[in-house]
């Protein structure tokens, strides 16, 4: 899916920086770094309910 986003210029060069260094897309970057937030979230959350 298809979507647009706005940010800041420094973290647009901080992310092509770092997808660069680890030789993948800046989508693929943040597209992982949305799963590891959400997934470690949804985890947290799951744990208090226990």
């Amino acid at each position: 899916m298809r979507t647009s986003l706005t940010i800041p210029k420094d973290l647009k060069s901080k992310l092509e920086d770092l997808a660069k260094k680890e030789h993948r897309s800046v989508n693929n970057l943040i597209v992982n770094a949305l799963y590891s937030y959400v997934d470690d979230n949804l985890n947290s959350r799951n744990k208090n309910k226990e």
